[in-house]
């Protein structure tokens, strides 16, 4: 054997090698749900007994809504769990919320559950998908888009859809599922603040939106020992999130629920839960 057909082994090899790498990474993004998530998602996303509709219907971004509505009526609530997908105790919770609300119908009102409202990064595990060269990088993160546009790019296009359902539907509030990697109470860099907002909740600056938000606050802490963990609260969500679309172009309340992930995840997910049952509380939801 010459020379030349060594090489010719070495480079098949090589490919055969990087193929086999790249089927592996592909078949882990798979895994990017906890088992109990993965459960969830593959008893109650393909039955799909209270599907409502697909945002971005028929394209890659293509992700399920569901809609429960109560004996009674009442406030419509929209939880959108997955904006970012490197926050995964938000689309935890919101797939354990589709489960709770199978297995428990409501009483009163109506809730919408986006579970992974940017299924990509999700998946991926990134806080937004990549946008064309030239473009801001945040025109990827669905947090910076809304109220959004019916003719821009994907996420403008999704946040445009999600604003058309609030507007639609009359959603009397907004919830959506959030994480940081720094404990609020620790950050002390006032020019990056919203990089430093775990155990915290965010809320529009409207009457409604302030008396959840204190009763929340006292509830969550009462059984959390003084220190980092603690749950503190921020008035006015960034520009062009969800949280400030609803305040801004409806006037509802709008809240961003902030956990830690420096906190181990299963504790994440309770405290997303129950917040989300305190503002559903709180809201004339049950």
């Amino acid at each position: 054997m010459d020379w030349s057909e060594n090489i010719l082994i070495f480079r098949i090899i090589s490919i055969n090698t990087l193929v086999l790498l790249l089927l592996s990474c592909a078949g882990t993004q798979k895994n990017y749900l906890t088992p109990e998530a993965s459960e969830i998602h593959a008893s109650y996303f393909q039955t799909r007994p209270y599907f409502y509709k697909n945002l971005m219907d028929s394209t890659e971004y293509e992700t399920p809504i569901f809609h429960f509505v109560g004996k009674e009526a009442g406030p419509s609530i929209l939880i959108i769990g997955g904006t970012h997908g490197n926050e995964p105790a938000g689309f935890e919770s919101a797939h354990r919320l589709v489960k709770k609300f199978t297995d428990s119908p409501l009483q009163t009102g109506e809730v919408f559950i986006i579970p992974e409202a940017n299924k990509i990064a999700d998946r991926q595990g990134t806080r937004r998908i990549k946008v064309p060269k030239g473009v801001d990088v945040e025109m990827g993160n669905l947090n910076r888009c809304y109220p959004g546009n019916s003719h821009g790019l994907a996420m403008e296009k999704e946040a445009y859809e999600i604003t058309t359902l609030i507007k639609q539907h009359k959603i009397d509030v907004v919830i959506d599922l959030h994480e940081s990697p720094v404990f609020h109470l620790e950050y002390v860099e006032a020019n990056s603040q919203y990089h430093g907002l775990g155990q915290t909740l965010i809320y529009t600056p409207n009457d409604a939106a302030s008396w959840v938000a204190l009763v929340l606050l006292d509830e969550m802490n009462e059984t959390i020992p003084e220190g980092l963990e603690r749950f503190s609260l921020a008035a006015g969500p960034v520009q062009h999130s969800a949280a400030w679309s609803a305040g801004e172009c409806f006037g509802i309340p709008g809240f961003t629920t902030e956990t830690c992930k420096k906190l181990p995840l299963e504790k994440r997910i309770a405290y997303q839960l129950k917040m989300v049952s305190i503002i559903l509380r709180e809201s004339g939801v049950s």
